[in-house]
């Protein structure tokens, strides 16, 4: 029953109140006049009772009860002299399926109040479901059993929910989840789907939430991730392991000095040049560079007047995640993607917009390169011009920019101007 059925309970409860008292006028006193006094008393079946009584039906125990008004309730009552006598009689069935109905509404109330209270028993919060949760992992065996996978799973998924709220976050920390469920299985565990989820569930947990990047940065998880996307040859598991490490380097200009200066940066990189790795996978590659690039550039270039400001302008400073792209290849690497790789992208704008963010983005340290590379300009005009012929209003806008990049990249400047202007003082000599 909701709260609409509810108050109609109660309305119906009221109304027969009103009613007991009409039927007075026209029903036999079966069983001797009703003695009210100032206590509710039981009403029998049949029984008359006078006027400007308050009349209700016991919610627990489905019966009629009648008591004398009090002063404070004369006036307001439901139940007036006046009302009662400009009100026509009620039929006898009609009262009667009224007053079923009234009895039949408490007993689903009084079942509803037994089920409340099952439910109150049995409710926990969000961190007591945490903690439990972190116990249950506690109490799996040390080896692997398949048994527990299925259960395992479970747990890691509810955890995944749970833990994008940030105060659950610090609970799951706070009670010892990091070294008892998460760094377990992200840097020993053989099962590829356990892995997976606690990547999943690490994303979650770091996504926005400054103080837990922290604890996550402190216990090494950009090495283990970094490692994973060095080593894996599972799209699943790829995909996972740099939702985590986007969730835990971005905002996070400590994580990204330390992380991208040893092997975050090679890791990247790998995925990119991976003939196995999918192309959503490189995606996400080159939307992390791109991100990271781009939020260097922001802090850099904005207010430094709040010493909030200043400390982050001086902790960006030390981030030479450019020069350490170049250094692994990664201009390379983009155009080796997208020149092999094009004719899949034809029918994937959503993708196509990931690449041609990032190469804008990043053109300006790639632009030797790649304003050289006949292949990339053969694979960025060959979408763009796909694109340009397409009614669908994205492919429009994506080619768009595929334009601004070709023109960027390959229009070289005209020089007529200049050697018509050279050429005067030559003819002047004349």
């Amino acid at each position: 029953m909701n709260g609409k059925q509810l108050v109609l309970v109660l309305a119906t409860v009221l109304a027969l109140g009103s009613l007991q008292v009409a039927a007075t006028e026209t029903s036999d006193n079966k069983t001797g006049e009703f003695v009210a006094t100032r206590d509710w008393q039981v009403i029998s079946e049949g029984q008359a009772i006078p006027k400007g009584l308050h009349v209700r039906i016991n919610l627990q125990t489905g019966l009629k009860e009648a008591k004398l008004l009090d002063e404070s309730e004369r006036g307001t009552a439901l139940q007036s002299q006046t009302e009662e006598s400009d009100s026509e009689p009620m039929a006898l069935d009609y009262k009667k399926d009224v007053a079923e109905a009234a009895q039949r509404h408490a007993k689903e109330y009084v079942e509803l109040r037994k089920a409340y209270k099952e439910f109150q028993k049995n409710f926990r919060t969000d961190g007591e479901l945490i903690v439990q949760l972190i116990g249950q992992y506690r109490n799996f065996s040390k080896k692997p059993l398949e048994s527990e996978l299925k259960t395992k799973l479970d747990a890691l998924e509810n955890l995944e929910f749970l833990l994008h709220q940030i105060d659950n976050a610090l609970v799951f920390i706070d009670n010892g989840g990091l070294d008892d469920v998460l760094l377990p299985i992200v840097v020993n565990d053989t099962n590829t789907a356990l892995r997976v989820s606690a990547m999943r569930v690490l994303g979650s947990l770091t996504s926005n939430n400054p103080k837990a990047q922290i604890k996550v940065f402190e216990k090494s998880f950009g090495s283990y991730l970094s490692q994973i996307l060095m080593s894996s040859t599972s799209s699943a598991e790829i995909s996972s392991a740099l939702h985590a490490f986007g969730a835990l380097l971005r905002k996070f200009p400590l994580a990204q000095t330390r992380v991208l200066s040893t092997s975050g940066t090679q890791a990247l990189i790998r995925v990119l040049r991976s003939p196995d790795m999918e192309l959503r996978s490189k995606g996400k590659v080159v939307t992390l560079i791109s991100d990271l690039v781009l939020e260097k550039r922001s802090v850099l270039e904005g207010s430094k007047d709040t010493t909030d400001a200043a400390s982050s302008f001086a902790q960006y400073v030390l981030i030479e995640f450019e020069s350490w792209l170049e250094t692994q290849g990664y201009c390379t690497a983009l155009d080796d993607v997208l020149a092999k790789d094009f004719l899949h992208l034809l029918d994937q704008p959503e993708l196509v917009e990931q690449f041609s963010t990032a190469i804008w983005t990043t053109q300006s340290m790639c632009h030797v390169v790649w304003s050289q590379s006949s292949a990339l300009r053969h694979a960025l005009l060959t979408i763009r011009n796909r694109y340009a012929n397409s009614k669908d209003e994205y492919r429009l806008e994506v080619s768009q920019a595929l334009d601004n990049i070709c023109k960027r990249l390959y229009d070289k400047p005209k020089h007529t101007e200049l050697a018509h202007n050279k050429r005067k003082p030559h003819h002047k000599f004349h």
